[in-house]
């Protein structure tokens, strides 16, 4: 009886599991799905009231609408590649000092790690005079470098720490070992710790994507004309198709495509680097 009881719980623990997560997942899609659908539709039929979930008609005018427009031909490669470098050079200045503060203890070494994170309290809202100012006195306005600078800049103290914690877990007997066979420590640094780390150096490297590609203020104040990001761009998108909500909604579904696609061929990698970094933290 006890048997048949625990078995019972079990199976109850299992549904009542996937029906909890099941209902999480469909409140996360539904604006997703509803998106997709909706760009679909006519301009006609996006004004229906009530409003009609799947399409009668699958249409792709608002697609065509965007491809012809500044969206595609300047704003989404502008936040590719403003995303892109910035977060392979974060990842890479991040590794560098997420390395030195594990194995090189140095005086002051402690505040700096500190200052460091202080630096993450720092709304980016209070950055934006002074950023168009050194912009403009270089005559960076709407400059691409220039922005990649500031992504630079802006995400390299949340890497650092990220990237840090995975570097801690990494045994210097490993090192060492390597060092007694004859590497040197920066040989000992690229074909030993760097493919150990590399799990939390692809998180990092994602999550800066993300946050560089989502961004909208610097961008807003530093770009302007055919420099701008997706972010701007839909902002500014909006204002020029009044009412055109097929059209918003396939600008808003090419601009998820990227970092979608991103995240589905890396998933794997990156989930193992976040159990990894919970289970080892």
């Amino acid at each position: 009886m006890h048997f048949v009881n625990s078995k019972l719980t079990k199976r109850f623990d299992l549904i009542s599991t996937h029906v909890i997560l099941g209902g999480f997942a469909l409140f996360a899609l539904f604006p997703i799905v509803y998106t997709l659908m909706t760009s679909f539709k006519n301009e006609t039929e996006v004004l229906t009231r009530p409003p009609t979930f799947f399409p009668s008609t699958l249409v792709t005018e608002g697609y065509e609408v965007v491809f012809n427009s500044e969206m595609v031909r300047y704003y989404i490669p502008n936040s590719i590649f403003n995303s892109m470098v910035s977060s392979v050079v974060v990842v890479v200045l991040a590794s560098l000092a997420g390395y030195t503060f594990t194995r090189y203890k140095f005086r002051g070494s402690r505040a700096l790690e500190l200052a460091i994170l202080g630096l993450m309290m720092i709304p980016g809202l209070t950055n934006l005079i002074p950023l168009y100012r050194i912009a403009s006195e270089l005559r960076a306005l709407n400059s691409n470098i220039f922005i990649v600078a500031v992504y630079t800049a802006g995400g390299l103290p949340f890497a650092i720490w990220i990237i840090r914690s995975f570097f801690e877990t990494i045994p210097i007997e490993l090192e060492e070992a390597a060092l007694i066979d004859g590497c040197t420590p920066i040989q000992a640094l690229r074909m030993v710790i760097m493919p150990l780390a590399a799990p939390g150096l692809l998180a990092g490297f994602l999550l800066m994507f993300v946050d560089t590609w989502n961004e909208f203020l610097a961008a807003l104040v530093l770009l302007s004309g055919n420099a701008r990001t997706v972010t701007v761009g839909m902002y500014d998108f909006q204002s020029s198709f009044e009412i055109a909500y097929h059209v918003w909604t396939a600008a808003c579904i090419l601009i998820m495509l990227p970092v979608i696609v991103l995240f589905i061929g890396l998933r794997k990698q990156f989930f193992e680097a976040m159990l990894a970094g919970a289970l080892k933290g």
